[in-house]
Parts: C-alpha cells; sequence; structure tokens
C-alpha cells in the first residue's frame, strides 16, 4: 500500500460521493437536539464512522467490479484496480485495513449506545462489503437502491438519534427513509450511466430491471416525496409554514438537478454524480437550519 501514490487511493475512495454518508448523521443530530442536549464527540464518531463505512464499499466496488471486468469500458470516473493504478492484492490490503479501523472506530460508540449498537455496526460492515463482493453481491442483484435506502439513509439516521437520545420512535425512522431515498439519485445516476455496460456483463441494477423511464421517474420523485416526508417527522417541531418555506431551496436545487438528468447522455451524466450527492447533503442541512432557528 505504501507505494502506491495517496492519490489514487483518494480516487478509489471517490470523494464526490462521501456527502451521502454525511447526510443522514447530520440530520439525525440534528432531530435529536430537539429532544436533548447533544453530545458532540459521539456525534463526530458517527460521522467518520459512516464515511469509513462507504468508503470500504467503495474500495470493495472497485476491487470486485475490476476483477470481473465491469469497469474496463465505463464511461465514468477511472477505476483504480480495472485501471491498473492499484493492484487487486493492495486494494484486498486497504479493504482489510479500512475495515479495522472503521470497527474500532464502531466500537467506541458502545461507551453511548451500549453493547446493543455492536450486531447493528456488524451488520452495516458486512452489507457494506456485500453489496459488490460474496456469493449474492446486492449490486448486481438489482438490490443496490433498498441497500441504498437502508444503509444510507434508515440505519445511520436511527443508529445516531439512539446513540443521543438513547430511544427511537417512528417519526425517526420515516426521516431515514426520506434522507435515503434522497441518496439513492446518486445510485440511479450510476446506474442509468452505465445501463449498457452492466447489462453487457450481467450486472442486474433496477434501471435495467424496471426500465430507463420508470427510474427517471423515480429520480424527480424522491426528492419531492423526501419534502412532504420532511411534514410527517417535523409535525411536531417545526411549523408547517415555516418548513414550507425552508424547503423550496432544496427543491429549486433538486428541480434543476433532474432537468440536468432528463437531458443527461454519456459523459454528461459525471458531473450529475456529484450533484446528486450534493443534494442529499442540502436536505440533510435544510431540516438542520430549520431545526436550529425554529
Amino acid at each position: 500500500m505504501s507505494d502506491t501514490p495517496i492519490k489514487y487511493w483518494i480516487k478509489a475512495a471517490r470523494p464526490k460521493t462521501l456527502l451521502v454518508s454525511m447526510a443522514p448523521v447530520i440530520m439525525a443530530v440534528a432531530i435529536a437536539s430537539t429532544f436533548m442536549k447533544i453530545s458532540w464527540l459521539p456525534a463526530v464518531i458517527c460521522l467518520v464512522f459512516a464515511v469509513m463505512a462507504q468508503v470500504i464499499s467503495n474500495f470493495v466496488n472497485d476491487y470486485s467490479d475490476g476483477l470481473k471486468g465491469i469497469d474496463k469500458n465505463r464511461i465514468g470516473p477511472e477505476r483504480m484496480v480495472a485501471s491498473g493504478l492499484i493492484s487487486p492484492q493492495k486494494m484486498r490490503c486497504g479493504i482489510i485495513v479500512t475495515c479495522i479501523l472503521t470497527f474500532v472506530i464502531g466500537c467506541s460508540l458502545m461507551l453511548w449506545g451500549g453493547l446493543i449498537l455492536l450486531p447493528f455496526g456488524i451488520v452495516i460492515m458486512l452489507c457494506a462489503l456485500a453489496y459488490s463482493m460474496g456469493p449474492f453481491p446486492l449490486s448486481q442483484h438489482a438490490l443496490g437502491d433498498m441497500a441504498v435506502v437502508m444503509f444510507y439513509g434508515i440505519a445511520p439516521v436511527v443508529l445516531t438519534f439512539f446513540i443521543q437520545t438513547v430511544f427511537v420512535n417512528w417519526q425517526i425512522f420515516i426521516a431515514g427513509l426520506a434522507v435515503g431515498m434522497v441518496t439513492n439519485n446518486l445510485l440511479i445516476v450510476n446506474n442509468y450511466r452505465d445501463a449498457d455496460d452492466d447489462l453487457k456483463n450481467g450486472k442486474k441494477t433496477t434501471v435495467n430491471v424496471l426500465g430507463k423511464p420508470f427510474m427517471k421517474t423515480v429520480y424527480i420523485c424522491n426528492p419531492l416525496i423526501a419534502a412532504v416526508l420532511a411534514f410527517v417527522f417535523l409535525f411536531k417541531i417545526i411549523n408547517p409554514i415555516v418548513l414550507i418555506f425552508a424547503m423550496i431551496p432544496f427543491l429549486a436545487y433538486s428541480t434543476i438537478v433532474s432537468m440536468k438528468f432528463s437531458k443527461a447522455k454519456g459523459i454528461e451524466f459525471n458531473k450529475l454524480i456529484g450533484m446528486s450527492s450534493l443534494e442529499a447533503i442540502v436536505y440533510a442541512l435544510t431540516i438542520a437550519i430549520v431545526i436550529i432557528f425554529k
């Protein structure tokens, strides 16, 4: 690992996508602040754990797709294993080291949330690996969208909230679902762009299974549904009128991104990766800001 330039590891981590793992933690902390004073150290640890879990998933995806030849003719950003910039052996080492660090960091959260967090943390890490590897890779059997909503929405929101408050309620599950739906737009863009190559390589995604027109509609509807769900999980916290005005910038941004997505072709989808990732953080920050200044 040491003789591989750090810039290649940064590229393999896909920094433009990492905002989506930050969004649910930020939003959960903001919602938890309406119940009690925030403990900032575990909040930061939750953020680091979430980002590192996504890095594991990105490393594994780079490694697995590189070995299977899925990334050879892709039009997206260069992948490190497929291009030979990081050898499969070194990527395996990188995955192992990142898993160990992530596990250690995650275990520290038991100081606040208790041993009950251990099985959830293990499941999160195993699913990060199973997204692209193992006997039944989720991303290759049209289960990637479900995994994203669960592990970049519901799970981090609920667990972060629990670590702060030591309880959960049904509203926090709705909050996790909402941000998970916005986050899933990142995956839709990625799969939409790579649909033809994925089909040739036998990789099943919802774009290929359900069709491009349907998933384009899902992409457009996800932020709209998330905006409506905000009124559900914040109905006792924020004045609905205030929330309506607060959602305008997010909906305006989502509309712009959706319009670009509807017209994008080929390499143009690459710009939408970053824009879709930003969509999740804009949603989370909208919720956080409206709670702070309520």
